[in-house]
């Protein structure tokens, strides 16, 4: 009988989608703290990561059996990609079927934003509501409005398209695009949507200078990493109302939220949900799943990170 290979979990994704689909194929090993995964890394062919953790090169020292990484998200930041190649380690990610439910979210931040649905709710339910005013809770009408999106990726194009359809006017930010032009660019932006992943290039793209271009009535909308920008820049921006609002899925140090960032009432908060769908979520643990059972079958994966 041949044995089968082991695949450590660091959290255990859609059971009933690990029950049908791994565990016939593998040892499935649920590892919940760094402790528990570093021992069980020692006996490890394959490993499925959240994007919350690091895998880095103290962990992949463990796993010297270890053949592939798989990551629960699109986005893989949070891996050491050189020292995944230096041991010639695969990884694989969810590419795709994440796209149409983070440009939603991202589409109805901005929603919320213009139309400051979380102070309006907030009113209601702390019975402050006191009958309709002319001047109560105005806000912004988005029909023709510019709107800027970094990132012309899947969830980037995506999100054009939502934007287009409620008739805003969409440019972009391309790698083409010198300082001279993306200031002109962010000059007459009234939405600013990110959308490129986290690296050294992106990390703070969004700094107080470019914030310093924006107009008054500019909204951010961030689904993409925390770190793209500048949190402490733009807080200064939202409590100085330099820019309309704020609409943010990601934060720079998850789980943390500024407390200066938590009590301003022109931003919207969200706990990372990009792509909490019941069918995404699913399809993200098929997906990773697929990745690795292929690389274990000794198959090129069709997510395998370049």
């Amino acid at each position: 009988m041949t044995k089968l290979p082991t695949v450590v979990m660091t959290y255990n994704i859609f059971p009933e989608i690990v029950h049908s689909k791994l565990k016939p194929n593998a040892k499935v090993v649920i590892a919940k703290t760094r402790s528990e995964l570093k021992k069980a890394l020692i006996r490890a062919d394959a490993l499925i990561s959240l994007l919350s953790d690091s895998i880095d090169k103290e962990l992949l020292d463990y796993g010297r059996n270890l053949r592939v990484v798989g990551n629960y998200a699109v986005g893989v930041d949070n891996i050491d990609l050189r020292e995944c190649r230096k041991r010639g380690i695969a990884v694989v990610n969810t590419p795709g079927v994440l796209t149409r439910a983070t440009a939603e979210l991202a589409l109805t931040l901005l929603l919320a934003v213009a139309r400051r649905v979380p102070e309006g709710e907030k009113l209601c339910r702390n019975n402050l509501f006191k009958g309709w005013k002319p001047d109560l809770s105005l806000g912004q009408e988005l029909k023709n409005r510019h709107a800027l999106i970094v990132g012309k990726g899947r969830i980037g194009k995506e999100t054009a398209k939502l934007f287009k359809a409620i008739g805003l006017r969409v440019d972009w930010i391309t790698k083409a695009d010198g300082r001279k032009q993306t200031a002109l660019k962010l000059r007459k932006t009234q939405i600013l949507s990110l959308h490129v992943p986290l690296t050294k290039n992106t990390k703070h793209w969004l700094d107080k200078q470019k914030i310093s271009l924006l107009p008054k009535d500019a909204i951010v909308i961030n689904t993409s990493r925390g770190s793209v920008i500048d949190e402490k820049a733009l807080i200064a921006a939202l409590e100085s109302r330099k820019i309309f609002g704020a609409g943010l899925d990601v934060f720079e140090n998850e789980p943390v939220i500024p407390l200066r960032l938590r009590r301003l009432n022109n931003v919207v908060l969200l706990p990372h949900i990009g792509s909490a769908t019941f069918k995404t979520r699913k399809a993200m643990a098929d997906l990773v799943i697929c990745g690795i059972l292929s690389v274990l079958r000794g198959k090129r994966p069709l997510n395998l990170v370049q």
